[in-house]
């Protein structure tokens, strides 16, 4: 994979096609950290309802009961 291309660029300096460009550039580059991030937490969230899930089913673990009710 090629090295990214850090150079600084002057946006003011840009003709039209350059800008549309770099704006262009700019939002798939957020949009992929967006959903980067997004299938990440899903990810996330998939792992630990599986466990939970899990351990609801092991055999050794007994159902919640209410100790006490407290009504005010």
């Amino acid at each position: 994979m090629p090295e990214p291309d850090n150079r600084l660029v002057e946006f003011n300096r840009l003709n039209t096609v350059g800008k549309a460009v770099f704006i262009a550039g700019s939002a798939f580059k957020t949009l992929g950290a967006l959903v980067d991030f997004t299938v990440g937490t899903i990810g996330t969230v998939w792992t630990e309802a599986e466990r939970a899930l899990r351990d609801e089913l092991d055999d050794g673990i007994e159902d919640a009961k209410i100790i006490d009710e407290d009504r005010n």
